[in-house]
């Protein structure tokens, strides 16, 4: 029973092996339980799986992709069989890395900590930088639910893939790497009512949270943290480009190229992880959001370099079908 046909419509059969929590899918899924009855919508695309979805969608005995849309299932398929072959050594890697940067925000006050951030950074780099290297591969395993030390590596994460793309020397990928690493420092500084506070903060919490950009650079100072780009990412990663940023108000002119990308992949990995109160935009609709919306908070250069990484993937995955 490999496909569905309907005197108008063609559906393909998919493999429920790709239903998990936290996957994005860029087709619709439809169900159906006996061969007499109808298929019906019960997944839309552009919109990542919660709990609640996998419990809907183990209901059904088979599932489906429309013949519109059988390609993006393919793509996504071949993609997802890749992943699986990703090896223990790389997964264990982002486990190890996220204790490690989870310490960091526990006890931030040591010099010990930059140096395990700079040896996080360049194993990084080093990994990013081989012509096997898969974008995708390595999103698969970040964390997809939000905590300051998981979204501060999965920022690093896409900074360094987004520098790649942008063509920056390894040199500068390891200190934009570590600037992302670093940049909500700060955060460590404030209290955790607010930090973890669910929904809208008030006006007062609002401006102590404000405070992290400039609490991190000053413990990154502290701590020995000399380089100019490394300290103006983690300073600057709130500056707008049309000036309305914090804590300088810096415009675009202004702004370093390590605070822009920082700011990009910044907001994206906060709108693409679940949080207790709201769940996760997806790519699609973030990047769009991105694209659209915010041409007076990001840099539409660096926005669409940051595309540009999501396509040349999917460009891959298409080649290599």
């Amino acid at each position: 029973m490999n496909e569905y046909t309907t005197s108008r419509e063609k559906y393909y059969l998919i493999n429920k092996e790709i239903i998990n929590e936290g996957v994005e899918f860029f087709f619709d899924i439809y169900g159906k339980n006996t061969k007499e009855e109808n298929v019906s919508l019960v997944s839309t695309k552009s919109r990542k799986l919660i709990a609640h979805d996998l419990e809907n969608l183990s209901d059904y005995k088979y599932l489906y992709v429309h013949e519109n849309e059988k390609k993006f299932y393919e793509s996504y398929y071949k993609s997802f069989m890749n992943k699986k072959l990703i090896p223990k050594n790389m997964k264990n890697f982002y486990a190890e890395v996220g204790a490690t940067v989870n310490k960091i925000f526990e006890n931030p006050q040591t010099i010990k900590n930059v140096k395990e951030v700079e040896t996080i950074v360049n194993d990084m780099v080093s990994t990013i930088m081989q012509d096997s290297f898969s974008v995708s591969s390595f999103i698969t395993i970040l964390a997809s639910d939000y905590y300051t030390h998981t979204h501060s590596l999965n920022v690093s994460v896409y900074s360094l893939c987004l520098g790649k793309h942008m063509g920056m020397s390894k040199k500068d990928l390891e200190n934009l790497g570590t600037s992302a690493l670093l940049h909500d420092l700060g955060k460590t500084q404030i209290s955790d009512k607010i930090i973890n506070k669910e929904g809208e903060l008030t006006e007062h919490e609002f401006n102590e949270v404000k405070k992290h950009p400039m609490y991190g650079w000053a413990m990154a100072r502290q701590l020995g943290v000399t380089n100019k780009d490394i300290l103006s990412g983690i300073r600057n990663h709130h500056e707008r480009v049309d000036g309305t940023g914090y804590p300088d108000k810096q415009k675009a002119e202004h702004m370093s190229v390590f605070a822009k990308i920082i700011a990009v992949c910044d907001v994206f990995d906060a709108l693409t992880t679940n949080k207790s109160y709201k769940n996760s935009m997806g790519t699609f609709n973030t990047l769009v959001m991105m694209k659209k919306d915010m041409s007076n908070h990001l840099d539409s250069s660096v926005v669409n370099h940051f595309i540009g990484v999501f396509k040349e993937e999917m460009s891959k995955i298409q080649q290599n079908k």
